[in-house]
């Protein structure tokens, strides 16, 4: 993967020194995709799982980390797919971004890291001119993501009268944990 700091820094209300840019270490991206362990996720993440999730985003997207002094408080993975790896009916020829993956650390969040993550990440998209559509699969209703993702206008799209779709062959929650 390219390292991209195309976003440079920000002024922000926390006075800490913001820095978005590609994710170009494992345990940085580790730090960030841990969030989907906890509530109201509790995804299954071993170390390997993490290794070869990390990898499709190296071979396949990217991965982007809001830095803060420094330190990881957040991340926004997107991976570039054709059309006929979704649930969603795009043409044929479409070109898609899909917004795999938005986590904020918890003693980040509340802070705008999320939001400044998804703007940033979809002004990038914009200036590569390269896709047709991006979406986000929204994985649990009321989630941050959920709003973020309606405060930049994203669309609902029903699949089988439900907004939330999770199409995955694997057993991806920890079935110990009641829901």
């Amino acid at each position: 993967m390219e390292k991209i700091e195309i976003f440079g820094e920000y002024d922000n209300k926390l006075k800490s020194n913001i820095v978005i840019k590609t994710i170009d270490h494992f345990e940085d991206f580790k730090k960030g995709i841990t969030v989907f362990r906890c509530a109201p996720y509790y995804e299954i993440l071993s170390e390997q799982d993490m290794k070869d999730e990390y990898a499709n985003y190296v071979d396949n997207g990217i991965a982007f980390g809001c830095y803060l002094d420094g330190e990881l408080a957040g991340l926004n993975c997107i991976v570039y797919e054709d059309d006929k790896k979704h649930s969603i009916a795009f043409g044929e020829d479409d070109r898609i971004a899909y917004y795999a993956g938005l986590a904020v650390r918890k003693e980040h969040r509340g802070k705008g890291i999320g939001k400044l993550l998804v703007n940033q990440t979809d002004l990038f998209l914009q200036n590569l001119n390269m896709f047709d559509y991006s979406y986000a699969r929204i994985l649990v209703k009321g989630s941050m993501s959920e709003g973020i993702f309606r405060k930049y206008d994203f669309e609902d799209i029903l699949v089988d009268g439900k907004l939330i779709v999770d199409d995955v062959d694997y057993e991806r929650n920890d079935p110990t944990v009641p829901t």
